[in-house]
């Protein structure tokens, strides 16, 4: 397997190659072919050698692109990118003002040299210019006549459209007409929802397709269907006629004037309907931002509250739109804190220009000093000389000379040193001015995300009621079903909750009371016999404790027969034989009541249960990363305890190394950080306020799964006090780093995460920095002991023997190569090279050695991607090669185009070694 230092040193070599091969490479065609450009436009406009121009040139950026892509220099990529789009442009006959287009072509290609020369010299790029470009760039696109991303690589252009409107258009039609023609089915509700969906389809359809009338008609007839709400089944019908008519006419006849409008439509065009859709369609237009609209001055902030009006109103925002702003700001917090990395770097290098300035101010005197020594001389030396020919020049000299200083080059020399030193010093005064002002913007800056943050998150919030007093009325209707007689306290109720968590724990929350009410509470006169009240209490309760909401579920019933529950768990296997109910824990045995399958009763009822366990709960809590605890008394009732922690954007971290490695832990889980050198350790235990406390190496308790991953075990010098599982821990670190509010990132489940796992952060630098919880450390102490026979069995399972297979690389990317190279050899896999597809086409032909599998790009001279694919498949030799399609186009259209031909993987640059490494062995172990 690649190790992280083998992924860097592979990241490293491409971003080397990119710099020193293919960069340069690229950008003398792009340099030499703007000037074989101008001077084709000048001589002729020779459609033929104009095509070819363009499309080298595109190609040319194109690779720089990619290039850029793979060496991890996202802002040359990206400006590459426009650039690419531009000669596309040009090659499409879509741009009609070839001076400003050749004007933007040699700007970006000067802005692409400098930043490349930038990154060559580890230079701190300024991307303000490239920036402006690249939105100038933007604006100018824009306003081209829309483009055919497809037409270069030989798609079949109008057969794919007749097809795609016959068959998916016509079966977007077909799904509304069974709703309108189904008595059943066709409800205003129904069919109103159906043709929103149809415009949504024939809206995106157009806009793929590049048909621009069935843009227009879908836009229009959502416009006029809040017009015709009272007779929406006649309108669905018309509308479906429309888009017919419009349809057929684009397949049947050539060039036909689209859209066409039927009388019904064009009856409602001629009321006040025109007015109001034009004035949306205004309404709707974006705003052009140019380079020379950005704003010179630095904003001045508000963070003061604005008074509320008297008449509050409300609006209605999707919570995943509140979401996604929670994201963006979270986002715009990562920047900040690179923005302060950048800060305190020019804060170093202000401290450091300043001591050199003042070295500056002595050799500044002495150059003044050595300037007045060298006019004096020059005086001296003149006067020497001048007396002794006074009768020799008498008669031509018309004045006394030494009434004129006399200079030399030297002079001259002293003098622009001097100014040059006073230059400097005025320069790094103003150095100074403008570290300040960026030092205040931050600050500035900082407030306004902290006020950002807290209003989303006060939007996110609503009060506990809004949970618990859904329960109710349910429990009413369930004292009359089943004649108990139970009551629901609620406390804590105007606590602040997220509205997800609310949502989420709808279902444990039902789950858990009906349990409550159906096994725990005891009918009225059982609970008489033991001299318990009447009626009896389910308490549902939430407080807040620091980034957590703790919500307790408590009953007064019989409590949970913790025997019968190690019974039951043993009888499923899930504790040995030799086990007895004395050598377990408490917690232990209550916790298997969330084991699948796992129920007491002996025969399921709807009331609680219903068939389903109390994992569904435990699985329901984990997906908000919280913890559930159980507590009970015979004869006094149960308690379950959710932690759920809250959904914040921004947390305060503490960032602690165990070796290399950074990792965050929330600040609110530390109870205090302890100098271990100033306390005595003994048997893994810590004394502490006269306190023998637990003490772990947080190093030695996490699993490491990679076999190649390791951590410094150096000597701990700090210790983080925990409370884990109700129980004060030393956790020792290597050291503790900083403490300060960041993003905190959810992890999807693409991959299984473990619980200790709270997401991640990242830093300024842009490092990934994990979150470990607490709360989720005490299966990993429990698991300790075991750790070694773990890792040996982990190793066995994770190692993969590696066959010698022969691999072909075919890509005209020098960095890609090379890249794709280095990281399959490194896991055994033989590889040769191409460097386009007829190259790769010949070696199939000509050699004798045997591949597995080709990885192949789409664009490429000679041969295409696409070309090389449908060789591959008609021949009968590598009929059935394996072929992997990587390349930097990331839409469906290539990507079905390259299925459709035989592809069997399609991957998008830039790549990760360890994704390519994990295709070819699917690919290989599926295909060959």
């Amino acid at each position: 397997m690649l190790d992280a230092n083998s992924l860097a040193a592979i990241a490293l070599e491409a971003r080397n190659c990119f710099l020193e091969e293919d960069a340069p490479e690229f950008l003398e065609i792009l340099t030499r072919g703007i000037e074989d450009l101008k001077q084709i436009l000048n001589e002729s406009k020779n459609n033929q050698n104009l095509h070819d121009v363009y499309k080298e040139l595109g190609r040319a950026a194109h690779s720089i692109k990619g290039g850029a892509g793979m060496a991890e220099m996202p802002l040359v990529s990206k400006l590459a990118h426009r650039i690419e789009d531009l000669f596309e442009a040009l090659q499409q006959d879509r741009v009609e003002d070839l001076d400003t287009t050749l004007g933007l072509l040699v700007l970006g290609i000067e802005e692409l040299e400098n930043l490349v020369e930038l990154e060559k010299n580890s230079c701190l790029l300024d991307t303000h210019s490239a920036d402006e470009l690249i939105i100038a760039l933007d604006e100018f696109l824009k306003g081209l006549n829309p483009s055919n991303e497809l037409a270069e690589i030989g798609f079949a252009d109008d057969s794919f459209i007749k097809t795609a409107l016959e068959s998916d258009l016509s079966d977007c039609i077909q799904r509304v007409q069974e709703i309108i023609e189904s008595e059943d089915l066709a409800t205003p509700k129904n069919v109103k929802n159906s043709i929103d969906t149809l415009l949504e389809e024939c809206e995106l359809l157009g806009q793929a397709l590049n048909c621009h009338w069935l843009v227009e008609i879908s836009q229009l007839i959502k416009q006029l269907k809040s017009a015709s709400e009272d007779d929406i089944i006649n309108f669905t019908k018309e509308a479906i006629a429309l888009i017919e008519k419009n349809k057929q006419l684009y397949l049947v006849e050539t060039n036909p004037q689209l859209p066409q409008y039927s009388d019904y439509f064009q009856k409602l065009l001629l009321g006040d309907a025109p007015e109001k859709i034009e004035q949306l369609i205004i309404e709707q237009q974006p705003a052009v931002v140019t380079p020379q609209k950005i704003a010179e001055n630095k904003p001045k902030f508000n963070l003061e509250k604005p008074p509320l009006p008297s008449n509050n109103r409300n609006l209605r925002i999707p919570i995943n739109k509140v979401n996604k702003m929670g994201d963006l700001t979270g986002q715009l917090l990562v920047f900040y804190e690179q923005l302060s990395l950048y800060e305190n770097q020019i804060k170093r290098g202000s401290l450091s220009l300043k001591k050199r300035t003042r070295l500056l101010s002595p050799l500044k005197e002495q150059l003044e000093y050595l300037y007045d020594q060298f006019s004096v001389r020059e005086k001296e030396n003149f006067n020497h000389n001048g007396h002794s020919s006074k009768a020799k020049n008498e008669e031509k000299i018309e004045f006394d000379t030494l009434e004129f200083d006399e200079y030399t080059q030297i002079h001259t020399t002293l003098q622009s040193l001097t100014e040059l030193i006073i230059q400097i010093q005025e320069l790094r005064e103003d150095f100074d001015l403008v570290n300040r002002e960026f030092q205040e913007t931050l600050i500035d800056m900082r407030k306004c995300l902290d006020t950002l943050d807290q209003e989303l998150r006060e939007v996110r919030l609503v009060p506990f009621i809004n949970l618990a007093g859904s329960f109710v009325k349910p429990l009413e209707k369930l004292n009359k079903d089943y004649h108990k007689s139970v009551q629901l306290i609620i406390e804590g109720e105007q606590v602040l909750i997220d509205q997800n968590i609310i949502e989420t724990l709808r279902t444990p929350f039902n789950h858990i009371i009906r349990n409550a009410f159906d096994h725990g509470i005891e009918m009225p006169d059982i609970r008489e016999k033991k001299g318990k009240s009447n009626p009896a209490q389910i308490k549902l309760s939430a407080k807040l404790e620091g980034n957590n909401v703790i919500l307790t579920i408590a009953d007064d019933g019989q409590g949970i027969d913790i025997k019968k529950v190690y019974e039951k768990a043993k009888m499923l296997g899930l504790f040995p034989q030799n086990k007895e109910f004395d050598q377990l824990p408490r917690e232990e045995i209550l916790g298997t009541i969330f084991s699948p399958g796992f129920s007491t009763a002996s025969q399921v009822s709807d009331l609680s249960g219903r068939g389903m366990g109390m994992d569904i709960v435990k699985a329901e809590i984990e997906k908000l990363r919280g913890t559930v605890e159980v507590k009970t008394e015979i004869g006094k009732g149960t308690i379950f305890q959710l932690k759920i922690p809250m959904a914040l954007n921004i947390i305060s971290l503490l960032l602690v190394k165990i070796g290399s490695h950074t990792v965050a832990i929330p600040s609110e889980n530390v109870l205090r950080v302890i100098r271990l050198s100033d306390h005595e350790i003994q048997d893994n235990q810590i004394l502490w306020e006269d306190e023998r406390i637990s003490f772990y190496n947080l190093a030695q308790i996490l699993p490491y799964n990679a076999p190649n991953l390791s951590v410094d075990m150096g000597q701990p010098y700090a210790g983080l006090l925990l409370q884990i599982g109700g129980e004060k821990v030393v956790m020792a670190v290597d050291a503790v780093v900083d403490e300060k509010p960041l993003v905190s990132k959810s992890l999807d489940d693409t991959v299984a995460i473990p619980p200790y796992l709270g997401g991640c952060t990242i830093l300024g630098s842009g490092t990934v920095v994990p979150i470990f919880v607490p709360d989720y450390f005490k299966s990993l102490l429990i698991q300790r002991e075991s750790k070694r026979q773990l890792k040996e069995i982990e190793k066995e399972t994770l190692t993969v023997k590696m066959d010698e297979l022969s691999i072909m690389i075919i890509d005209d990317s020098v960095a890609v190569r090379r890249t794709l190279n280095r990281t399959l050899t490194q896991v055994g896999y033989n590889v040769t090279q191409c460097r386009d597809g007829k190259e790769a086409w010949n070696t199939l032909q000509s050699t004798s050695e045997h591949f597995d599998l080709a990885i192949c790009d789409l664009e490429m001279p000679g041969f295409d991607g696409y070309k090389v694919l449908q060789l591959i498949r008609a021949s009968e030799a590598w009929k059935n090669l394996p072929v992997i399609i990587l390349t930097s186009r990331d839409n469906d259209l290539h990507r079905q185009k390259a299925m459709d031909l035989g592809a069997n993987a399609y991957l998008t640059k830039p790549f990760n070694p360890l994704k390519i490494i994990e295709k070819v062995k699917d690919v290989t172990l599926r295909f060959s």
